[in-house]
């Protein structure tokens, strides 16, 4: 697991591990607005760059958070490029020949 490499998006977002979907969603809302490259343009080009770079990590932990699957690896430890490589493998199982294929045909 690298888990050193990943950003804590329960911490970024202000929100419990045990949070809903629709406490995630609401957080996200505030702190996205909080971080927003617009609300920064008078700032120093570094407040910006940090600024950018949390708004960019909220998107992210959005999407992470918000998905069963991915926050459960999330959870267990699993960095972004690693749930990403596992989101991956299980949507690649899933399209193998010899499964159904709900209305795809070959």
């Amino acid at each position: 697991l690298r888990k050193q490499k990943r950003p804590d998006f329960y911490q970024l977002l202000g929100i419990s591990s045990i949070a809903s979907l629709l406490e995630i969603k609401k957080q996200y809302k505030v702190k996205a607005m909080e971080y927003h490259p617009d609300r920064h343009t008078g700032a120093s080009q570094q407040k910006q760059k940090e600024a950018e770079e949390k708004f960019k990590l909220l998107g992210e932990g959005l999407e992470i958070l918000s998905d069963d699957f991915k926050r459960q690896l999330y959870d267990e430890g699993y960095d972004l490029e690693a749930i990403r490589e596992r989101v991956e493998a299980a949507q690649h199982a899933a399209h193998r020949p010899g499964r159904h294929h709900h209305g795809h045909h070959r």
